[in-house]
């Protein structure tokens, strides 16, 4: 089965296509290609766009000011006091201040030659984003499989990583993320269909009904949300009893 089957077969949930990346002797070697060449597609046209952006700075700028800008509209809704009002007369008198500022950081020069950091800066952005969306899901399938595995699933890490890495085939929607509308969407829907397709891999490959192959999907990330809100809550408290200690 050719990298491109694969990829379509996970995008379609095929069953068939989870099954033979589960059996295979070289499911994780597939599954890291899959990875390597939506993270290179990935990270090449993020670099592209941010090359276009740095090369026109004042794009970049006007990008960054008009969401300044719709930020102080959304604030000003909400300004019913007149100190808050005034907070935001005074962030507006500001704009063109951050303007200038923002231009001069854009035109800084480094060590080396404009040309020879745009260019290496893009190449490093390239390199990396496979390695990111190999680490997110290396941490995803562990944290799965230890679920699954107390759920009563049959299956082996290696399978497990194998039709796991499937789940970043939707991520190839992360190229179009540097269109600002469409930013927001394609990153909610890139990450909803992994999860889909990571809940489905787990089914297949521990051999668990789709009920408990969510559940060991969102298991461990669930537990560690609620256990990091209860730590900033604690956090909260401590803070404001010092304050008050210190009142």
């Amino acid at each position: 089965m050719s990298i491109m089957d694969t990829f379509n077969g996970a995008l379609t949930l095929n069953q068939r296509v989870f099954a033979e990346m589960r059996d295979s002797a070289d499911g994780v070697r597939r599954g890291f290609l899959l990875i390597l060449l939506v993270g290179l597609l990935v990270g090449a046209i993020q670099s592209a766009s941010n090359l276009i952006s740095i090369v026109n700075p004042e794009q970049a700028v006007n990008e960054v000011l008009a969401v300044y800008r719709q930020t102080l509209e959304q604030q000003r809704a909400t300004a019913t006091t007149p100190e808050q009002r005034e907070v935001l007369r005074l962030l507006e008198e500001s704009e063109e201040e951050i303007g200038n500022m923002l231009r001069e950081l854009f035109t800084l020069s480094g060590p080396l030659p404009r040309p020879v950091s745009l260019i290496l800066q893009a190449l490093g952005q390239t390199v990396s984003t496979p390695f990111t969306y190999l680490s997110n899901m290396l941490l995803a399938v562990i944290l799965t499989h230890i679920a699954a595995r107390q759920l009563g699933g049959q299956g082996g890490i290696r399978s497990m990583v194998a039709v796991g890495s499937l789940s970043v085939a939707p991520h190839a929607l992360d190229a179009l993320t540097f269109i600002p509308v469409l930013s927001l969407p394609i990153s909610l829907i890139a990450w909803g269909w992994g999860l889909i397709i990571l809940i489905s891999g787990t089914a297949v490959v521990h051999r668990l009904d789709s009920g408990k192959a969510m559940l060991a999907v969102l298991l461990y990330p669930s537990l560690l949300i609620v256990l990091g809100i209860f730590l900033s809550c604690f956090l909260i408290v401590v803070l404001v009893a010092l304050a008050g200690a210190g009142a």
